[in-house]
């Protein structure tokens, strides 16, 4: 293609609004634009990556056996919040037609009305639809498009270990894919699901944030992440409880330093509603208490925290003096694992001003019987996962993700199979899906230099980018003629731009390999990786062979 006739040119200026380094480098080079309504309109370079990843994700699918599928455009399925979704009114029938989200409900109605038995199975469906992002989000560009192309499977099963291996070859295909696109991924749990295992990258924006651990690899979500529980020195001997005074000190570091004692040994005390019990959180003072973690603990489907009119009608005391002791049987108390081997701690006295000091198990107040962890770890703390690691704090954007579904939707849309036995049972499903827009701006993020991106070749809009220089034009179009002959993607420079121009967008935009043609290169070409520092001249037949070899 000449670039003079390139649809999107790069910019000089970095765009406003942008707060990626891929979204600025994106709009820059030319390779996407904004649209109405938040979202982007991919020109012709940001199309051919686009495309390219597509045909890199078909490829490895092959290997899984998945069958594609065309998905429709609207859908109706068992958790639909049509208020939510977005609609088109039908004219013929005056009726809705809500815009998809997912297809897991309407395949799984699908499966169960085929009369599947144990010998059609396992099944592995998967295509491409447009999705939708409606939660606020940052102006990331493609890494938080609001509209995206998202690619789905869906895999059926006898049983769930044949559902788990048709998800874990998909599961393959898109690390395969990311491997081809130099991505760096990682698996991350979720926050919201067990079940679900996110695919990841790391970033420098502000986004998800996690703990990681650099000697053994370990991520999860701050909000989920384990840590080892440090071992604080305690004293041996019991001191006596005694309530103390301290109006406004409710903040952990004012208050030990009131008290005299260390952080740890103060008790952060939260009153929680869960599915219509209360529950106390007990952790040590310089500890949040991970709302996720606890949930999971109590197994509640909602948990929020309790209002101050029911923390002020159970201990009697405004919000942040609650505390252990004496409150009402009816309030289950939950300890973590970092207030288990304490001496002499502090906690709320259930009285407005007042705390209580040196508390200890066993006199003041009952051993629980168990300790949980429910804590909000913290950056710089040990690894679980292994003896000498620690714990930092990075950030993660979630570009895909893999689900074990279980038979949730077989049980609530009668979708079942036939086994050996021949008696009926539900289906076992599992999905999976892949941002296809958030996977081309996080191979940005990660394949860039100070002068702008550098494209792995399998993603590349063009396998070499031709930059002609005067008097070269004539001898530029006979190579670029003779590439385009050879089967390779060549972009030619043929406009009337200074030499510093032309460098300076062959660097923005990336291409993998840069020619050039000049007076100084004489009957030769000058052959340029884009990361290297120098090029070298070669013959024009050499150039061609090395592009056009498989």
């Amino acid at each position: 293609m000449r670039y003079s006739r390139l649809f999107g040119k790069t910019v000089r200026d970095k765009p406003r609004n942008a707060d990626s380094a891929s979204h600025q480098l994106l709009l820059r080079a030319g390779f996407l634009r904004p649209a109405t309504g938040g979202g982007f309109l991919l020109l012709p370079l940001g199309r051919r990556v686009l495309d390219r990843i597509e045909v890199i994700l078909t490829e490895e699918l092959q290997t899984s056996g998945a069958a594609t599928l065309g998905f429709p455009g609207g859908r109706q399925s068992a958790n639909s919040d049509l208020s939510r979704s977005l609609r088109l009114e039908r004219r013929d029938q005056g009726s809705d037609y809500p815009f998809a989200e997912h297809h897991e409900a309407a395949l799984a109605t699908l499966a169960g009305s085929l009369g599947l038995s144990y010998r059609d199975l396992p099944l592995l469906l998967a295509g491409q639809r447009w999705a939708d992002r409606d939660e606020a989000h940052p102006n990331w560009g493609l890494l938080s498009a609001p509209e995206f192309p998202f690619h789905s499977a869906y895999a059926f099963g006898a049983t769930d270990a044949e559902v788990a291996a048709q998800l874990e070859s998909v599961a393959n295909a898109y690390r395969h894919t990311f491997e081809r696109a130099a991505l760096t991924t990682f698996a991350l749990a979720s926050t919201r699901d067990p079940a679900t295992t996110a695919l990841a990258i790391e970033t420098d924006l502000a986004a998800l944030p996690i703990l990681a651990c650099e000697r053994c690899g370990y991520r999860a979500p701050s909000e989920i992440a384990v840590s080892r529980v440090p071992q604080w020195p305690q004293q041996t001997e019991p001191g006596g409880v005694e309530a103390i005074y301290g109006p406004g000190l409710i903040q952990v570091e004012p208050l030990a330093k009131f008290l005299g004692i260390p952080t740890h040994q103060t008790t952060k005390t939260l009153l929680f509603d869960a599915d219509g019990q209360t529950v106390a959180a007990c952790v040590a003072g310089i500890y949040g208490v991970s709302e996720t973690k606890l949930a999971r603990v109590l197994a509640c489907r909602r948990l929020a925290l309790a209002s101050p009119d029911t923390v002020q009608e159970l201990t009697h005391a405004d919000v942040g003096y609650a505390g252990p002791v004496g409150l009402p049987d009816s309030v289950r108390v939950v300890w973590d694992h970092s207030t288990a081997q304490r001496t002499n701690f502090e906690a709320g006295a259930n009285r407005t001003g007042h705390h209580l000091v040196n508390l200890n198990f066993g006199r003041d107040l009952p051993r629980p019987e168990s300790f949980f962890d429910i804590r909000l770890s913290q950056p710089g703390e040990s690894c679980a996962h292994c003896e000498e690691g620690t714990l930092g704090a990075k950030s993660a954007i979630a570009i895909g993700h893999v689900t074990q579904l279980g038979t949730l939707y077989a049980e609530l849309l009668g979708a079942k199979f036939l086994d050996a036995e021949k008696t009926t049972r539900p289906l076992p499903a599992a999905c999976a899906g892949l941002d296809l827009a958030g996977l081309l701006g996080a191979v940005v993020e990660q394949n860039r230099d100070a002068r702008g991106i550098v494209w792995p070749p399998a993603v590349a809009p063009f396998a070499a980018h031709l930059v002609s220089l005067p008097p070269a034009e004539s001898v530029a179009e006979a190579l670029y003629r003779r590439l385009q002959a050879a089967g390779v993607d060549v972009l030619w420079d043929d406009r009337p731009e200074s030499a510093g121009v032309k460098f300076g967008d062959a660097d923005l935009v990336g291409i993998p390999i840069r020619l050039v043609l000049s007076k100084r290169t004489g009957d030769n070409v000058e052959w340029k990786a884009r990361t290297a520092e120098q090029g070298v001249l070669l013959p024009p037949g050499e150039v061609v062979k090395r592009l056009a070899a498989p």
